[in-house]
């Protein structure tokens, strides 16, 4: 089986990578607001309702009332969501074991160096287009 059909299994639950993101996101923090998400993946708020509403269809989050503004919906991960995160986690898991095991600690650490810098570079790349749009 190749690596690339491996992983593709990873979203057997006809998950997306933003709605994955969304509930691993929830998973760690258990409630959010979709202006963060709008945000964070840089999409509209309409975007989002969309993404968050298949994700409450499936019954993985919900919405609910923030306790202190009653105007504002937070979206928060169900039993059932938390059980799919950590099921994709655990195939993930059993997918990459033992793929670091050759590397020495040297090699580890120049590698994570390494993609570091690269994020921290397309960071800049990213903001730097985003001022040139905003710009224009």
């Amino acid at each position: 089986m190749t690596l690339v059909a491996s992983y593709a299994k990873l979203l057997d639950n006809n998950l997306t990578a933003p709605q994955y993101f969304i509930l691993q996101t929830l998973a760690k923090q258990d409630l959010q607001t979709s202006s963060y998400f709008a945000g964070v993946l840089d999409v509209t708020l309409s975007a989002i309702t969309n993404l968050s509403s298949k994700l409450v269809q499936k019954g993985y989050i919900e919405r609910v009332v923030s306790e202190t503004d009653r105007r504002q919906v937070l979206l928060k991960i169900t039993e059932q969501g938390r059980e799919v995160e950590q099921n994709m986690l655990d195939r993930y898991r059993q997918l990459t074991a033992g793929l670091w095991d050759e590397f020495n600690e040297t090699e580890l650490d120049l590698m994570i160096g390494s993609y570091q810098k690269m994020i921290e570079h397309l960071e800049q790349m990213m903001n730097g287009t985003k001022l040139q749009l905003q710009g224009e």
